[in-house]
């Protein structure tokens, strides 16, 4: 197998069950979930921030109630995200 690129036709069955056990391969996978999941929360939060300041609200409720949204969006798409990677592992098995 060539060390730069190699086609779909350079890897054998047992390179492609090595890569998708790879724990590198896995371990990056969730921590492309985590962060995903961290930077809706935090636009929620910021895009609340900006709502409340750009309405000149005294309370914090928009700030609060976007956050929220945000984090439900957030839980929504990390259970999508690993509901799809389940599938992918019980296909590859």
């Amino acid at each position: 197998m060539s060390e730069e690129n190699p086609t779909e036709q350079e890897f054998s069955e047992k390179d492609r069950e090595n890569y998708e056990k790879s724990g590198t391969r896995q371990y990056g996978i969730y921590s492309a979930i985590v962060f995903q999941m961290l930077a809706i929360i935090g636009l929620g939060f910021w895009g609340g921030k900006k709502l409340n300041d750009y309405y000149g609200l005294d309370n914090n409720l928009l700030t609060v109630g976007v956050g929220f949204l945000g984090f439900g969006l957030a839980l929504y798409s990390t259970i999508k995200a690993l509901d799809r990677v389940n599938k992918n592992e019980k296909s590859n098995k």
